[in-house]
């Protein structure tokens, strides 16, 4: 049992049985394109149930706190932090989210405390979830990297070593353990990696919505995307070596076509919806689920009104 990990109450007071949680964790290299921060924003901030302990696993120099300056008072500051949230898919089905910055410290005496957590309610699947650069055009469909311990999807045969960030550490060691664990990345072209590129955070959250089984709040992230081309040509289109840029990808991207180790989201997923309608749809649920007996949820369950 590990130290870093502190609860914010006794969880053996209060058990709960969680099966799902994603690792929404910013930085390190698969971090292109704010997938991870835009889906856990999407959740909004839950109920925080553990952190790890900021001075033992961040480098400040590496990751320095934030400091918010009014009229040249200091008024705020903000560390970098490690946290663990409770919150609620829009039908009401809790889901654990681990969010923050990538931490620099103590990688292995992380992952036993997310171990512990994840023992502690139950978990069944593991999400890490971000984005890889890739030389592919923003005008073509959003494909998918899927991984996980000792298996991918779909199948490959290729063989190669790389370095990984914490998300993936975390894949492995709770894989090993007997979690069912996924790396789902998208392809995010090289030029948006510093932005917030909501196509490729729709195509995670409906893979992910899809293979857990839950309904994941990010309605107006694909809503955003529905526009998203619209807003890139209007920022970059009259730059004639991004449309040269562009036509190139989408040459190389057309003639070597898909990718086989990625994968296309199923574009018959239902939509997804957005904040305002997700008040309206939790009532709904929750006053419909008080008049019905308590259904069997495991790892290939699904609801019977998907």
């Amino acid at each position: 049992m590990t130290d870093l990990l502190e609860f914010t109450s006794d969880p053996d007071e209060t058990p709960q049985q969680i099966s799902t949680l994603i690792c929404a964790v910013g930085g390190g290299p698969f971090d292109a394109g704010g997938i991870a921060g835009s889906i856990a924003q999407a959740f909004g901030e839950g109920d925080l149930v553990a952190s790890f302990d900021p001075d033992r696993i961040f480098d400040f120099r590496s990751e320095r706190p934030m400091i918010t300056f009014e009229n040249g008072a200091m008024t705020r500051m903000v560390d970098p932090r490690l946290d663990v949230f409770v919150v609620e898919d829009i039908e009401g089905e809790k889901l654990l989210v681990l969010r923050g910055n990538e931490p620099d410290l103590r990688w292995h005496s992380l992952a036993e405390g997310v171990l512990q957590l994840a023992t502690q309610f139950g978990v069944e699947k593991f999400y890490a979830i971000g984005g890889l650069p890739s030389g592919i055009p923003h005008t073509r469909p959003v494909d998918l990297l899927i991984r996980g311990y000792r298996r991918t999807y779909p199948e490959q045969d290729a063989t190669y070593i790389q370095s990984v960030n914490f998300s993936e550490f975390l894949v492995y060691t709770l894989g090993a353990s007997g979690i069912d664990t996924s790396s789902v990345l998208a392809r995010v072209p090289f030029y948006l990696v510093n932005n917030i590129y909501a196509s490729a955070a729709g195509a995670v959250a409906a893979f992910v919505a899809d293979d857990s089984g839950l309904a994941l709040p990010v309605g107006d992230l694909e809503r955003v995307a529905q526009t998203e081309t619209d807003q890139i040509e209007a920022i970059y289109g009259a730059q004639e070596d991004f449309r040269s840029l562009v036509s190139s990808l989408e040459e190389d991207y057309d003639t070597e076509g898909p990718n086989s180790g990625f994968v296309l989201p199923n574009d018959e997923l239902p939509e997804i919806p957005t904040a305002d309608e997700i008040g309206e749809a939790a009532e709904k649920y929750l006053a419909r689920r008080a008049d019905q007996p308590k259904r069997k949820r495991g790892r290939h369950v699904r609801r019977d009104d998907d």
